[in-house]
């Protein structure tokens, strides 16, 4: 995919999101990466990191190596999330302590935007997408709800 520096600015504002969320106990910044509609490429191209790309880094291929992997994404990615990591960790911690049902409720928000964008994504609902949502929806209330286990 051919992109231009204004592509590679709004990548590393959404790594900034997907660290912040990554900064959240509980919060995964896959569920960020989700809703902004990267994750498809970020799975490929850390899948792309196999035995053929790294015959093409260690015979000093840097630059087909790079391509195969699409580094150039996952750079801006990873800046993103490296800049939100030590920048924002400090911020969330602190609104987690003053404010939390406040920080809870924004990413509780993003959850649930993600289920929105899961729900328009299904092309055809029959019986048992409609169970198997029911039933997706139902363990997670359950694992949300359940008392952690308290260890000696």
């Amino acid at each position: 995919m051919k992109r231009k520096q204004k592509d590679y600015g709004i990548l590393i504002l959404k790594g900034i999101g997907m660290g912040a969320a990554d900064v959240v106990p509980g919060v995964s910044g896959g569920t960020i990466a989700f809703i902004v509609g990267i994750y498809e490429e970020l799975v490929d191209s850390i899948k792309s990191i196999n035995m053929a790309a790294l015959k093409l880094f260690f015979t000093l291929k840097w630059g087909a190596f790079w391509k195969s992997i699409n580094g150039n994404f996952l750079l801006a990615l990873v800046s993103g999330i490296l800049v939100s990591i030590f920048s924002l960790a400090k911020l969330i911690t602190y609104l987690l302590e003053t404010c939390p049902i406040l920080v809870w409720a924004f990413f509780f928000g993003l959850v649930l935007a993600s289920t929105w964008i899961v729900v328009h994504d299904v092309k055809r609902w029959n019986w048992k997408t409609i169970v198997s949502f029911i039933l997706g929806a139902v363990i997670a209330y359950i694992i949300t709800a359940a008392v952690p286990a308290k260890t000696e």
